[in-house]
């Protein structure tokens, strides 16, 4: 078995003690109730263990199931929140701003230097010239 349909399964097993039922878990993740009760099956299998008590009108964890469900929701816990991380850091702008000023600017607005502690993953570069110009410069 593939690991990624191993989290599917303990996704699948965590809704269903979350809903208290596997077709309200079903409905919850939008799968159909024989889906839910494979992946709860195919999760007990290899465990060698039943998680649940199932009877017609009630489901209860097993002792077994219990401390699976406390595991089960850690992991995918920490899953979540290391894709929100990925993703948080993908959709933030980042880069470097290069700005030529000439030097009486610099020193007017030396507030600028500071201006990427407000921005994260911004660098700003600031980089001065003289004020002389050349074509300024008589011969």
């Amino acid at each position: 078995m593939r690991q990624m349909d191993k989290f599917l399964e303990m996704q699948t097993f965590a809704a269903v003690v979350d809903a208290g039922s596997f077709v309200r878990a079903a409905q919850a993740l939008d799968i159909s109730k024989a889906a839910v009760s494979r992946y709860v099956a195919d999760l007990e299998e290899p465990l060698g263990v039943r998680l649940l008590h199932r009877t017609t009108r009630k489901l209860s964890l097993t002792e077994e199931g219990r401390a699976f469900h406390v595991r089960c929701k850690a992991l995918l816990s920490e899953l979540e929140e290391a894709e929100s991380e990925i993703t948080a850091s993908s959709a933030q702008a980042s880069g470097l701003v290069k700005i030529n000023v000439p030097v009486s600017f610099g020193i007017m607005h030396l507030a600028l230097g500071t201006w990427h502690l407000a921005l994260g993953t911004w660098h700003l570069a600031l980089g001065t010239w003289g004020d002389l110009h050349p074509r300024k410069i008589q011969s």
